[in-house]
C-alpha cells in the first residue's frame, strides 16, 4: 500500500469492507464546510475508481457506510480511519483532521477499489504549516482554473497553506501604466481563489513585493523616479534586467506611502491573518540615489528601517507580517527590531544546504519557516533528485530548529519556462516531508507518487522523469544571458559560455536523453488512461532540453543549421499550445523572442 504522505501509525486488521448499493457517506454533526468538501471530495473518488454512485447523509451512520465525524480525542490536524468489516469511519480532531483524513482514505480507495482491508490508521502532521508557493510573476499567470487544480492537489496531498509571489501581475486600482502588461490577476479572482481554498482546509497568504523586485512599477514613466537607479527610465524589460534591478528607493519620501497604499488595497481580498511584504534581494539598496542615507544610517539600519515600517504598518492593519530572511541573515539579531512573531521565510535550495541561517534565525529568537525548493527555475524539467535532497535537508532543520513550518518554492526565474504540472513531484515531495518525520527514500517516494499520481502500475514514471534535465549540456539562463548581451540589452557583462559547449559532451547528453523518451513512452502504456495526457508535457520537456543543446552547440561553433532551426520553431508551436492551456498569455513572448533570435542565428 503507498500513501503520501506516510502515515504516523499504521496497524493491519483482518477482514474486508465492501462498498455496495447499500453504502453511504454520512457526516456526523459539526464537521461544517471542510467536512462536505470531504465528503463530495470522496464520492468523486469512489465514483471514478469503483464505478458507485454514493448518496452523502447527515446523521447516525449505520453498519455498511461510510462515516466522517469529529472526535476530540484526536491531535489538532490530526485523525484516526478505521476500516472494519461493518464501517468505515473518519474520525478527525478537527475539520481540517478530518478534511486529512479523507485523502488517506481516498488513496485507500484508490489502489483497492470497493474491497477495502481492514486498517486502522492514527495520523498527525509533524509540522503544522506546510506550504506551497508558486510564483505567477515572473512568466506564468496561470488561469484561475489552473489555480483551483493546484489547490485540490494542495488538498489531496495534506498541505494548508498556498502563496502566489506577485511583482506587478496584480490589476491595482490606480497603477494603469502596469495594464499594458496584460493577462493580471483580477481582486474578484482572487476573492474567489481565496473562498476555493478555503473549503479545502487551504490558507491563502498574500504575498506582494514591496521593497525589491519592483522592475515594472518603477521603470514606468510616473514611477521610474523611485527606483534605486537613476538610469531606470531607459533600462530595457529584460528578464536578466528584471531580475536584479528592480529596488525601491526608500530614501525617497514617497516610497513609503506608495506602498502602503498597495498593501491596503490587496489585503482585504484576503481572509488570512499573514501578509508576506517579501523584501528580498535588494542587490541595488543604497548603490545610487539613496547612496548618503544608506551610508550615513549603515546597511542593517537603512534596510530594516524600511521593512520594520512595513511589518508595523501590517500589525497595525491586523495581520503578521512574514518576509524573505536573505538578507537580514548577514544580521540575525535584527530581528529583535520587528514586531513580535514576525515570521522569518528562511530559504536555500541547494541539494547540500546548510543549516547556518536556520540556526542563526533559531538563536535569535526569530519566528520562522524554513523554505526549500522545487528546483524548478531555468529547466525544462525540475531537479527532481536535487529538489529531494534539499528538502529533505531543509525539513530537518525545521524541526531541529522548531521552526514553524515549510514552505515549499517554485519560482518563475527567467520566465518560468517549465510546465505547471512538471513541478507536482516536487510539490509532492515537500508536502511528505512537511507532515512526516520518517524517512523515505528518493527511489520509494517516486515509486509512491508514480502509483498514485500517475496511476502507473509499474511504479517508474517519475524515477525516468528525474533523468530528463540532467542531460542538461546548455543552460537556459546562459542562453537568454547571451542574447541579452550580444543585442546590448543586458545591463551587466555578457555571459560568455559558448568556449565551454562541447559537442560529444552535447551528443552523450542527447544519446541518453533519447533512452530515457523512449522508455517513458513504453512506460505509458502502464498508466491509466486519464493520466496518458501528460506525455505531451513530458515529450516537449524532453525535446526542449534536446533541442536548446543542439542550438548551443551549433552557436558555440558559429555552425548554420537551418534544419535545427526550423525543428526550434516547429518544437515551439507545440510548447505554446501547452502553455496556453493553462495559463495565460503573460509573457510567452519573452520566450519568443528568444527562439527567434536563436533560429536567426542558425540560418544563413
Amino acid at each position: 500500500m503507498f500513501y503520501l504522505p506516510t502515515p504516523t501509525h499504521e496497524n493491519r486488521l483482518q477482514g474486508v469492507f465492501d462498498i455496495g448499493l447499500q453504502t453511504a457517506i454520512v457526516l456526523g454533526e459539526s464537521t461544517g464546510e471542510l467536512g462536505m468538501t470531504g465528503a463530495k471530495q470522496l464520492q468523486a473518488e469512489i465514483r471514478r475508481f469503483t464505478g458507485f454512485e454514493l448518496p452523502i447523509l447527515r446523521g447516525e451512520s449505520r453498519d455498511g457506510d461510510i462515516a466522517l465525524l469529529l472526535d476530540a480525542a484526536q491531535k489538532e490536524q490530526g485523525y484516526r480511519l478505521l476500516i472494519t468489516p461493518q464501517l468505515v469511519s473518519v474520525a478527525g480532531g478537527d475539520p481540517r483532521g478530518l478534511l486529512h483524513g479523507v485523502q488517506t482514505l481516498r488513496q485507500i480507495i484508490r489502489q483497492e477499489g470497493c474491497c477495502l482491508n481492514g486498517v486502522e490508521i492514527v495520523d498527525a502532521p509533524s509540522l503544522s504549516n506546510r506550504g506551497y508557493y508558486l510564483d505567477v510573476t515572473r512568466g506564468r499567470v496561470p488561469t484561475l482554473a489552473t489555480l483551483k487544480a493546484l489547490a485540490d492537489e494542495l488538498c489531496f496531498y495534506k498541505q494548508n497553506q498556498l502563496q502566489l509571489y506577485i511583482e506587478h501581475t496584480y490589476l491595482y486600482r490606480d497603477l494603469t501604466e502596469l495594464y499594458r502588461l496584460g493577462n493580471p490577476l483580477t481582486a474578484e479572482e482572487i476573492m474567489e481563489l481565496d473562498a476555493y481554498c478555503a473549503a479545502r482546509g487551504i490558507e491563502l497568504v498574500p504575498s506582494f513585493s514591496c521593497f525589491g523586485h519592483l522592475f515594472e512599477l518603477l521603470h514606468t514613466k510616473t514611477y521610474n523616479g523611485l527606483c534605486e537607479l537613476s538610469c531606470a527610465d531607459t533600462m530595457p524589460s529584460t528578464m536578466p534586467n528584471r531580475m536584479h534591478h528592480h529596488t525601491l528607493n526608500v530614501s525617497d519620501p514617497r516610497a513609503l506611502p506608495l506602498i502602503k497604499q498597495l498593501i491596503a488595497e490587496v489585503m482585504p481580498l484576503f481572509r488570512s491573518r499573514h501578509f508576506n511584504i517579501c523584501a528580498d534581494e535588494t542587490f541595488d539598496l543604497g548603490k545610487d540615489r539613496s547612496r548618503t542615507a544608506a551610508e550615513k544610517a549603515g546597511e542593517r539600519d537603512y534596510y530594516m528601517g524600511f521593512v520594520k515600517e512595513l511589518c508595523d504598518f501590517v500589525v497595525k492593519k491586523g495581520r503578521t507580517p512574514m518576509f524573505w530572511g536573505d538578507i537580514i541573515r548577514r544580521f540575525p539579531d535584527a530581528v529583535a527590531m520587528l514586531p513580535k512573531g514576525t515570521v522569518c521565510l528562511t530559504w536555500g535550495y541547494a541539494p547540500d544546504e546548510s543549516e547556518q541561517s536556520a540556526r542563526a534565525m533559531a538563536r535569535a529568537g526569530a519566528a520562522q519557516y524554513l523554505c526549500p525548493g522545487v528546483c524548478g527555475w531555468n529547466y525544462w524539467m525540475p531537479l527532481l533528485r536535487s529538489s529531494y535532497e534539499n528538502i529533505r535537508r531543509m525539513s530537518s532543520y525545521a524541526r531541529k530548529y522548531k521552526a514553524m513550518g515549510l514552505l515549499n518554492t517554485d519560482w518563475g526565474d527567467y520566465g518560468h519556462i517549465n510546465d505547471n504540472t512538471l513541478s507536482l513531484p516536487g510539490l509532492i515531495y515537500g508536502a511528505a516531508m512537511a507532515w512526516s518525520e520518517k524517512p523515505v527514500s528518493f527511489d520509494a517516494l517516486n515509486e509512491a507518487i508514480s502509483h498514485l499520481t500517475y496511476l502507473d502500475r509499474s511504479g517508474s514514471v517519475v524515477g525516468l522523469l528525474a533523468q530528463l534535465e540532467v542531460e542538461t549540456a546548455c543552460h537556459w539562463r546562459d542562453l537568454v544571458r547571451y542574447k541579452d548581451g550580444r543585442q546590448g540589452t543586458l545591463s551587466e557583462r555578457p555571459v560568455e559560455w559558448t568556449a565551454d559547449v562541447q559537442e560529444h559532451n552535447v551528443r552523450r547528453c542527447n544519446d541518453a536523453l533519447a533512452q530515457t523518451m523512449a522508455e517513458l513512452r513504453q512506460r505509458v502504456l502502464e498508466m491509466d488512461t486519464s493520466m496518458r495526457e501528460r506525455l505531451q508535457a513530458w515529450t516537449v520537456a524532453g525535446e526542449g532540453v534536446r533541442l536548446w543543446n543542439l542550438t548551443g552547440a551549433a552557436v558555440a561553433a558559429r555552425r548554420i543549421d537551418q534544419s535545427l532551426a526550423t525543428a526550434l520553431e516547429r518544437w515551439f508551436e507545440s510548447y505554446k499550445r501547452l502553455w496556453r492551456a493553462t495559463c495565460r498569455e503573460s509573457e510567452l513572448h519573452q520566450i519568443a523572442d528568444v527562439v527567434s533570435w536563436y533560429a536567426d542565428q542558425l540560418r544563413p
